[in-house]
């Protein structure tokens, strides 16, 4: 039988040894199944994934379409990329050497929206961005080129490299960052700059011929790329082409011969009649731009009616044409009595039949005739005539200056 005071103190011994059981259950020095661990799965987050690194950043706009694409993750390694346009289209690209970059090769499109996706070793889901490019420019504000040149074809030693272009490049910041996206290769090596004939038109010409044998490859790299605020290149574009024999025409008022040269040796001199004092041909440097068997001469389409006193309509025989303004090297059998001794033509350079036919076979386009001792020169623009000016001359129409076609 126990006393009320020892009830007492077996209910604060009970109660003292229950509060010990709990603190000990709760130590962090052991004990449990979990060894002290818990387990709730929030208490200890996983490891971060991947993070991925764009450029263009995601959700950009008004990319420009020859902007590469950059991307890089931080850890882990890239296993595949792919990017495509809302039109289908695939960009290419390369993994870098330490796995976790990636970078395009090629141009976008315009007015495309591109969605980047990358997937990791590290990671089922991939890792997605996008971006937009820049709207497709309309005609007011887009520059398209051309080239006269041809693929695979064979020039003389004179021919200058041709752009046409679809609207007017004008300032001079304009032309200069339009230099910059065109690239002349040539082997062998040579110098040599652009030259603006007009807004529309530029030549590339060396500071000397270029030497006979060479290979000359052109690149136009300007699709996708901003000339000037708000105007973009449209299109690229190359062209390879031969320079042939190093062929040579002198005609010489003076004495009123030409003489042809090949590989620096005189093949054949000839006697001419060149244009009278009423029709002067033109003094300069030109090349020939073109050769057909034969043709209808006009006077009306250079301004002189038929009828007139001096107007003519005669098909010609082996028109070699030498400028836009109708001045030509042919057959002309009706002033062979005077070739060699006085100038009767309206500016052409007649030639006998026989030294026609000869020259007809014989010459390419871009070979160089130099004209001398008449009475006016030939301008710039008028035919291929980029030789009538010094290479310190021809440098004032360029805005990229002296370039290197190694």
């Amino acid at each position: 039988m126990t006393t009320p005071v020892l009830r007492r103190y077996l209910t604060f011994l009970v109660a003292l040894l229950a509060t010990a059981l709990v603190a000990a259950g709760c130590s962090s020095g052991g004990g449990g199944d979990n060894g002290g661990k818990s387990d709730d799965p929030t208490s200890s987050p996983s490891p971060a994934g991947p993070k991925l690194t764009v450029d263009p950043a995601a959700n950009a706009t008004a990319v420009s379409p020859s902007a590469p694409i950059k991307l890089s993750i931080d850890k882990d390694t890239i296993t595949a990329v792919t990017v495509k346009s809302d039109k289908g289209d695939a960009v290419e690209g390369a993994v870098g050497a330490d796995k976790r970059s990636w970078a395009s090769s090629g141009k976008l499109s315009f007015g495309a929206t591109y969605t980047v996706s990358v997937t990791t070793s590290g990671s089922a889901t991939p890792l997605t961005s996008k971006f937009t490019t820049v709207p497709t420019p309309g005609a007011d504000s887009s520059v398209r080129a051309s080239s006269i040149l041809g693929d695979g074809k064979t020039y003389g030693v004179g021919m200058p490299i041709i752009l046409k272009l679809s609207r007017s490049v004008k300032s001079d910041a304009a032309r200069a960052s339009y230099e910059k996206m065109l690239k002349v290769t040539s082997n062998p090596s040579t110098t040599g700059a652009w030259g603006w004939i007009s807004s529309t038109e530029l030549h590339f010409r060396p500071a000397e011929y270029w030497a006979s044998g060479s290979t000359v490859h052109v690149a136009v790299d300007s699709a996708g790329r901003e000339i000037v605020d708000g105007v973009w290149g449209r299109t690229d574009l190359t062209v390879d082409f031969k320079i042939g024999t190093d062929r040579r025409l002198v005609a010489d008022s003076a004495t009123h011969t030409m003489k042809v040269s090949e590989n620096g040796s005189v093949v054949k001199s000839m006697p001419i009649s060149l244009g009278k004092p009423k029709f002067p041909s033109s003094s300069g440097t030109m090349v020939v731009i073109d050769k057909r068997r034969e043709a209808m001469f006009d006077s009306s389409t250079y301004g002189l009616a038929v009828d007139s006193p001096d107007g003519y309509r005669t098909k010609v025989e082996y028109p070699m044409r030498l400028t836009w303004g109708g001045e030509f090297i042919h057959s002309a059998p009706w002033s062979v009595a005077d070739q060699g001794k006085r100038n009767v033509s309206h500016g052409c350079i007649n030639v006998a039949p026989d030294n026609a036919i000869w020259l007809y076979n014989r010459l390419q386009v871009g070979d160089p005739v130099t004209v001398k001792n008449t009475e006016t020169t030939v301008e710039l623009g008028n035919g291929y005539s980029d030789w009538t000016l010094s290479f310190q001359d021809w440098l004032k129409h360029s805005k990229g200056g002296v370039v290197t076609t190694a």
